[in-house]
């Protein structure tokens, strides 16, 4: 008898989550020739600066206990437009880059910012070390937002400030705009969230879905996916001049390789973890929590760290919600209970912001693998004509196309008047 061999999971169509247009728009994003004219060469300082609030760090994280965010002057007085990455993603991220190319061609000067959920971020900047909360990193960004701008080069002339977020940056740029509206101390003009999740619990459950479905939960068939992955992303990297090893660039590797939709699938979820995973080591390690680092033994300057990330590649969001998170506030936070952290993870925290201000604005994709069908209708309900909602484009596969820019310059510029303009 001649035996079968079931094929690898992520071999095998994965239904319900994504169409097929979606996946490859968000592994392969905008091509070349669709891309919106950038400019040549755009100056960049790296801003590295010491946050008064900062906890103490964990010994393995010495090297992050200095914001690092990146800044680009006009010759001029001008805008400021402040940049916030998405999940995981550091201030030179590659998302981060194509839109300081775009603003700073439209005349801005550019902050690009780290996200909340970067360990970088949570070292230097986060006042709890758990990232995660929708409100409470929306606050240690406002902060921070307002220490990076008394810090900017002393020649540097600020006409008004807007914000532009991408992912789970965008949600943070919206509530940062949100507490503007309540404490005054940045007079921030206008917001606009690119792809942007309604729920970060039930977005990031749906990306926990499609690891599970596309490459399964055996430890063995993640690791073969992800050292496949990263054989071919070690040789990109060998081959290019990138600094930042980020989402964009694991994507790009998977785009050299992958030839179906199973297996972007499993990219695109497997790429998500990867990010999930400094998140959940940083966050055991402040809350003490010992879901995977024993806190009475951490790792010190030099430990080898890869028996942690392989235990955590295989842990869901899930497991740090319950085991890192809900503990932690549960003990900080007067009343909280896990229900009520779940409500709070959802842009219904601003709902009123979203609905009255009419200078929040939102730009997403029908085919965003973060979004179901509901949480497109509240945004499309909530934002009323501040949304450009685009057929095709997955998530964030769009970015930098000719018609989002000029949509997104329109809305910073205050001459938004709807997708039937």
């Amino acid at each position: 008898m001649v035996a079968v061999l079931a094929p690898p999971a992520y071999a095998v169509p994965v239904v319900g989550l994504a169409d097929s247009a979606g996946l490859r728009a968000t592994v392969f994003g905008t091509p070349p020739q669709d891309m919106a004219p950038l400019p040549a060469t755009v100056p960049l300082t790296e801003v590295d600066i010491a946050l008064p609030w900062r906890l103490p760090a964990p010994a393995v994280f010495w090297f992050n206990v200095r914001l690092r965010a990146w800044f680009s002057a006009q010759p001029g007085e001008a805008p400021l437009a402040v940049v916030i990455a998405g999940t995981g993603s550091g201030g030179n991220s590659a998302n981060n880059a194509t839109l300081r190319a775009v603003l700073y061609g439209a005349g801005y000067h550019v902050l690009t910012l780290p996200s909340p959920t970067f360990p970088g971020f949570i070292v230097a900047a986060s006042h709890t070390g758990v990232a995660g909360d929708l409100w409470q990193d929306s606050e240690d960004l406002y902060a921070t937002i307002e220490v990076l701008r008394a810090n900017l080069p002393r020649e540097t002339k600020i006409s008004a400030i807007d914000v532009v977020g991408t992912s789970l940056g965008g949600a943070h740029a919206a509530v940062v705009k949100a507490i503007d509206a309540r404490e005054h101390r940045l007079g921030i003009r206008r917001a606009v969230m690119i792809n942007p999740p309604v729920s970060l619990i039930a977005s990031i459950g749906r990306l926990d879905r499609l690891f599970a479905q596309s490459i399964g939960t055996d430890e063995g068939a993640v690791e073969r996916f992800y050292q496949r992955l990263y054989a071919q992303l070690a040789n990109a990297y060998r081959a290019s001049d990138a600094v930042q090893l980020d989402a964009n660039f694991l994507l790009g590797a998977a785009a050299a390789i992958l030839t179906n939709d199973r297996e972007f699938s499993a990219a695109i979820a497997l790429t998500f973890r990867v990010a999930f995973v400094n998140l959940f080591f940083a966050g055991d390690l402040y809350a003490r929590a010992g879901v995977v680092v024993n806190p009475a033994q951490p790792p010190k300057v030099g430990d080898d760290l890869e028996h942690y990330a392989r235990a955590l590649r295989g842990k869901t969001f899930a497991e740090y919600f319950d085991g890192v998170f809900v503990p932690y506030y549960t003990r900080h936070r007067a009343g909280a209970t896990r229900e009520s952290l779940i409500a709070q993870s959802r842009l219904d925290i601003i709902g009123d912001a979203l609905r009255n201000d009419p200078d929040t604005y939102a730009q997403t994709n029908r085919d965003d693998l973060i979004l179901d069908g509901a949480e497109l209708a509240w945004l499309e309900r909530t934002l009323g004509a501040r949304i450009a909602v685009y057929d095709h484009g997955g998530h964030l596969g769009n970015l930098g196309e000719r018609r989002q820019v000029a949509d997104l310059l329109d809305m910073l510029g205050g001459r938004w008047r709807g997708a039937a303009r």
